[in-house]
């Protein structure tokens, strides 16, 4: 079930929490500014409290170097620190952005004490390692 927020968020994302993977699934509906970028993380953060997401970046289109600056330098780090563990965040992004091997098992992006990030094309591949994160975090 979606969650419930200010018109002017929904206009421009929409995500769920999905119990029986753990994940929780944001989808861009439109490119966004700056500020439509970091009020759709927040409210994401805000929406579920899980170290496990699933990003749709495709129909958001690209963002600024310093909105991926704030993503990964502030944002995830506050993340992480508010949850109290590494997060993982699976981005979705056209396979135009990819390697053809990197499509078949993800692009890392960030990997540190904070966080695993990595960006996928297909969203099967994506949850799937996200699983693997899963039960790498719990054994």
């Amino acid at each position: 079930m979606p969650a419930s927020f200010p018109t002017s968020i929904a206009e421009f994302v929409e995500f769920h929490y999905r119990p029986e993977q753990g994940v929780l699934t944001g989808r861009w509906l439109r490119p966004v500014s700056a500020r439509e970028l970091q009020q759709s993380y927040e409210a994401l953060a805000a929406a579920r409290p899980t170290r496990y997401w699933l990003l749709d970046l495709r129909r958001r289109g690209p963002a600024s170097e310093d909105d991926t600056h704030w993503v990964l330098t502030e944002f995830v780090p506050g993340l992480a620190a508010t949850l109290g563990g590494r997060v993982y965040l699976a981005f979705l992004v056209a396979a135009g952005h990819l390697s053809p091997e990197e499509q078949a098992t993800g692009s890392p992006m960030v990997l540190d004490e904070t966080a695993h990030v990595r960006l996928f094309t297909e969203e099967t591949t994506a949850l799937a390692w996200l699983n693997g994160r899963q039960h790498h975090d719990s054994a």
